[in-house]
């Protein structure tokens, strides 16, 4: 059934029940009892339908709901004529999957597919001219042009030119890397700078981006269902009713008896007081930018016992920020004049950083003259009259420069902690450096603190960086598991691992090679702040707001949730036995019986509305400063 069908059946039903028990009254009113009852009993007939179907369909996959109780009272009620007692049910039944619908519908995010940012045509070599074809028609040994900002349509070797690569999405590494012929390439990387002349290794099927998309659709179909939390008391419950019903045939051999004991039995407060407290934690999170997309993901996340995270764009801020500057012969504030006026003219991410940096800080910039740049290395210019230069050891070399080797060695060692260094000089020596870095959120430790506190078991990192950047990593976020190299695939696979020992498992991520991952996880977090179509698609829970508070916030409500929903679940079914207690001795009739579970099910409700009530939610969360930002982070 589409969402469309699913939708209007979802609303007609409670709408369709409501109106015949309006036309039911007005016959009733004009004493025309067996109209009445022949409206009713269609009613009941019709609602039944989709009822018995969804039973028919779980005992199918072997599974047994809650929903048999309800469909038992309601055939009973239909048998012995009591018509209203079987609308009563169904409409409490269907009102609350209504509810169910609407707030997961309305709070679930519009998200793009995963192929929406992926090109669709490339420009292929044809002797001297230049075509545009579709990327399904490239095969190997293709010449394609690939020009700056456009995504790498297939797998390739560099046969010409040089530019600087953004692999972020694709490897977790946050640095642009300079590549240059005979380098090989990335489909989904994105070129940054340069023209560049790629020779096709491989065509878009089988290329990177194509084996992440395989990827997470494998990943979606390993997918388990999720089962109503309600259902796991269905058996014996079910069980106990039955007992109450036997034993009053046994006592009186009354139908009616049997009836009244079905009837203050049927889980109406089971059945809606789950998806009213999951509906309400999905609100209550979609006002502070947690977009929860299913009610399994509010369940895994109330009970989950490990959360991975990645860490480029996840733990860190995703791009290269300045970290520090040196000033050898001038002010710190000079240096950064010069340099930031320099790179006004490039394209390159470091000089995005460095301007942006340079604006922050009141810093004015002058216009360069003699600008030049050498694609991936560095830039140069004259400010004031004096010829400067910003890049690399080895762009500086070659400019002749003198350098020191344990300039060298220090750009080398940095370079291997994440850090790169660039440098500004005069034709005669250096005069100072800019250290970038992928900046760590200042809100790591306080969210690892806070889900340790709050008894998580486990926290891991995963990443694409190397060992010695991921250990660096590590130590200042003070996480103690991580694994580094890994891909899209590696990722997976550490995820099974530890479905193995834990479950369930969260994973936080918010780049297309986190997307396997984020499916593979019982539960995926994405943080869609940063546009990756594909995490944003993989992921139970989106994030639209540019902080990891929000995953902590969203393990509380989780956690509220659950809980609320229980107390529901308990307390429908302690007032359900009581009343069946007094059901089975004749106290209760079968319409009586119904007026009293719509007392329990307004008791349910009231409940289960608490997570959506409940001012101190947020409050009791182990992390000081969300406490204190609650009132204005809205």
């Amino acid at each position: 059934m589409n969402d469309t069908r699913r939708f209007i059946w979802k609303i007609a039903l409670p709408i369709t029940l409501l109106l015949s028990l309006g036309v039911a009254s007005l016959f009733l009113v004009n004493h025309r009892k067996d109209a009445a009852h022949a409206i009713l009993f269609f009613a009941l007939i019709f609602g039944s339908l989709p009822l018995a179907y969804q039973i028919l369909a779980s005992f199918a996959r072997r599974h047994f709901g809650i929903d048999v109780i309800a469909i038992t009272a309601i055939i009973a009620s239909a048998m012995l004529q009591e018509y209203l007692v079987g609308i009563i049910i169904l409409l409490m039944l269907a009102t609350g999957e209504s509810l169910e619908y609407i707030a997961f519908q309305r709070a679930r995010k519009e998200i793009t597919e995963l192929l929406a940012k992926a090109p669709s045509k490339a420009y292929k070599k044809d002797g001297e001219t230049l075509i545009n074809v579709p990327i399904e028609s490239i095969q190997p040994e293709d010449i394609l042009i690939v020009r700056p900002g456009e995504i790498i349509p297939v797998d390739g070797i560099i046969i010409h030119g040089e530019t600087t690569i953004d692999e972020s999405t694709l490897t977790g590494e946050s640095m642009p890397l300079f590549k240059q012929a005979p380098m090989r390439i990335m489909s989904g990387s994105v070129n940054q700078s340069g023209v560049i002349e790629i020779k096709a290794s491989a065509t878009s099927q089988n290329s990177q981006y194509e084996h992440i998309v395989r990827l997470v659709k494998e990943a979606q179909s390993n997918e388990a269902p999720f089962v109503r939390m309600a259902d796991t008391y269905s058996a014996r419950f079910t069980l106990i009713t039955l007992c109450f019903a036997f034993l009053a045939w046994l006592v009186s051999g009354d139908p009616l008896r049997v009836l009244a004991v079905l009837v203050v039995a049927t889980p109406c407060p089971l059945i809606l007081a789950t998806p009213i407290a999951f509906a309400s934690g999905i609100s209550r999170a979609a006002k502070r930018g947690i977009m929860i997309k299913n009610g399994g993901a509010l369940e895994h996340l109330g009970n989950a016992r490990v959360f991975v995270f990645d860490k480029t764009g996840t733990l860190t801020l995703g791009t290269p920020q300045v970290q520090s500057i040196d000033a050898y012969s001038m002010a710190k504030k000079d240096t950064l004049r010069i340099a930031a006026s320099i790179e006004q003219f490039s394209a390159h991410i470091i000089a995005h950083a460095l301007t942006e940096h340079a604006k922050k800080q009141g810093v004015s910039l002058s216009l360069p003259e003699h600008f030049e740049e050498v694609i991936g290395k560095g830039v140069s210019g004259s400010i004031d009259g004096v010829l400067y230069f910003f890049g690399s050891p080895s762009f500086l070399e070659a400019k002749g420069v003198p350098i020191e080797n344990d300039l060298i060695l220090k750009h080398e060692t940095s370079k291997n902690l994440g850090i790169m260094i660039t440098y500004l000089a005069t034709q005669e020596k250096i005069i100072g450096d800019i250290h970038f870095a992928d900046i760590i959120r200042s809100e790591v430790k306080y969210l690892f603190h806070s889900l340790t506190q709050s008894g998580i078991e486990k926290i891991v990192m995963l990443t694409g960086d190397k060992e010695t950047v991921a250990k660096h990593i590590a130590e200042r976020t003070g996480i103690t598991e991580y694994r580094s190299g890994c891909l899209p695939e590696d990722k997976i696979k550490e995820i099974r691992a530890l479905k193995g020992k834990f479950s369930p498992i969260i994973m936080v991520g918010d780049g297309i090679n986190d997307a396997p991952a984020l499916i593979e996880a019982d539960m995926g977090i994405a943080l869609g702040t940063r546009g990756s179509s594909a995490a944003s698609e993989a992921g139970d829970v989106v994030i639209t707001v540019n902080t990891l508070e929000r995953v902590v916030e969203a393990f509380h409500i989780g956690k509220k949730v659950l809980t609320v929903a229980h107390q529901g679940i308990f307390i429908g079914i302690g007032l359900s036995i009581t009343l069946m207690i007094f059901a089975s001795l004749g106290y209760i009739p079968p319409a009586l019986g119904a007026i009293l579970q719509e007392v329990i099910d307004v008791i349910a409700i009231v409940n289960a509305l608490r997570v959506h009530t409940d001012t101190q939610l947020l409050a009791h969360i182990p992390l000081p400063h969300i406490a204190t930002k609650t009132a204005h982070t809205h």
